[in-house]
């Protein structure tokens, strides 16, 4: 037997190696190996490295490598991306920002992957940008959204806290104007208490968000007084008289009446908000005078103006030039009043120039048939007089003189006294009578 074995055995051994090749080839034409990949996500070990350094950073560019391996077609299908791990350490950070990847493989599909080949990834290394970590604090500041019930506006808004600390990277905290947060008064009539989360607000007062830049605390409570509220018209108090020719004309100023808070006793006592100040003084004025106050200065104790610490505004006391215009007016036109039927009246003009002085404007608009004249004879007895003279004019106008006449009050030719008086006074006028006495 042993014979048998041991003859032609280089034949037989050539024979075994031809069977094996033979089967690696049915083996590798039936099972090939093939080249195949995965996406993977790369993590970062101990951050803590550039954290504890005062440093943020983040990967430029994309965080995914491709992996490629080796496995047999029927294999292929049983390799999964989580069956990967790709990763950096920042604990091989350099100043280049360059940090190698290094892929695990799971111990399950180990041997079904690194007998057949080189395992590669790419890209090797993914490059790690720092930016130096900034702590900045910031007084928080109040919006309002929304309104109140009418007839109540917000008073006092405390905050607890009202200074918040803000951390990120230098370049992002530097965007960051002022952080505020926003309170919402739809519809409040009394006191309340509301949490609100601080935002950030860029310079022209936009918010904006960014997920690298934390703010501590993140709640905020905000204590929010709720006031009765009355609109108060504003009355200015004027001092001095301007200089003589000139006209005092008013005040002009936009804001005409202001909202106010207090409590309801204090705003049942007042019903316009007066204004009394030295800078309101017009004495000697020949023209416009353009002061600032603050309306705040002038509110009663207790009360402020609603959403407002001060207002201020512009107040122009308006000073005019006055002119004068004449009228002839004939004395025909004059209304006499209280005349004596035995009696009879003449003047010695026939007309009169009336002198009216006011601003331009007005007197512009002023026609004679206003004027509207009159006389009263009531107590005049026969003689001669110096005429005087009544007008009814508007408001803003005033009287500057009239040229002189007379009246001339005589007995009709056939009054009851007429006798009497040619005894006495023959010339028929008192002052003649007078004169001879």
């Amino acid at each position: 037997m042993k014979e048998k074995l041991l003859n032609n055995i280089g034949l037989k051994l050539v024979s075994l190696i031809l069977a094996f090749i033979v089967w690696m080839a049915v083996v590798n034409i039936s099972n090939p190996v093939i080249t195949d990949t995965q996406t993977v996500t790369v993590e970062v070990r101990n951050p803590e490295v550039l954290t504890d350094a005062n440093l943020t950073y983040e990967i430029d560019g994309r965080n995914t490598v491709t992996v490629s391996y080796m496995v047999r077609t029927r294999d292929s299908s049983l390799i999964k991306q989580s069956d990967f791990k790709a990763y950096i350490d920042l604990q091989d950070y350099n100043v280049t920002g360059a940090v190698p990847v290094t892929v695990e493989i799971s111990d399950e599909k180990k041997a079904l992957l690194e007998s057949r080949g080189e395992i590669t990834v790419s890209p090797m290394v993914l490059h790690v940008v720092t930016e130096e970590m900034q702590n900045k604090t910031f007084e928080l500041q109040t919006a309002t959204v929304g309104e109140t019930e009418e007839g109540f506006a917000p008073g006092v808004i405390t905050l607890s806290p009202d200074v918040v600390t803000v951390r990120g990277p230098v370049s992002q905290i530097g965007q960051i104007n002022h952080v505020g947060v926003e309170i919402n008064l739809d519809g409040a009539n009394e006191d309340f208490t509301y949490e609100a989360t601080p935002k950030f607000y860029d310079a022209n007062g936009n918010e904006f968000q960014t997920e690298d830049v934390t703010v501590e605390p993140g709640i905020v409570e905000c204590q929010v007084s709720v006031l009765k509220s009355k609109e108060l018209p504003l009355d200015f108090e004027v001092k001095g008289n301007v200089a003589e020719g000139y006209r005092f004309t008013g005040i002009d100023c936009d804001v005409k009446s202001v909202s106010v808070v207090g409590t309801k006793s204090v705003l049942a006592s007042v019903s316009t908000l007066s204004v009394v100040d030295d800078k309101l003084n017009i004495e000697g004025a020949t023209g416009d005078t353009t002061v600032e106050l603050n309306l705040a200065d002038y509110l009663p104790p207790s009360t402020s103006i609603v959403g407002r610490e001060s207002y201020v505004v512009p107040v122009t006391l308006r000073v005019e030039p006055l002119a004068s215009k004449e009228f002839t007016l004939s004395l025909d036109d004059v209304q006499i009043t209280g005349m004596n039927s035995d009696y009879d009246y003449s003047f010695s003009e026939d007309d009169v120039t009336v002198t009216v002085i006011g601003l331009q404007e007005d007197l512009d608009t002023l026609e004679d048939t206003s004027l509207q004249p009159s006389m009263d004879v009531t107590d005049l007895d026969p003689g001669v007089y110096s005429a005087e003279l009544t007008f009814q004019l508007d408001e803003g106008f005033d009287l500057e003189g009239y040229t002189e006449f007379q009246v001339t009050v005589s007995l009709k030719e056939n009054g009851p006294d007429r006798a009497t008086q040619s005894e006495t006074n023959p010339s028929g006028t008192a002052e003649e009578t007078e004169e001879s006495e």
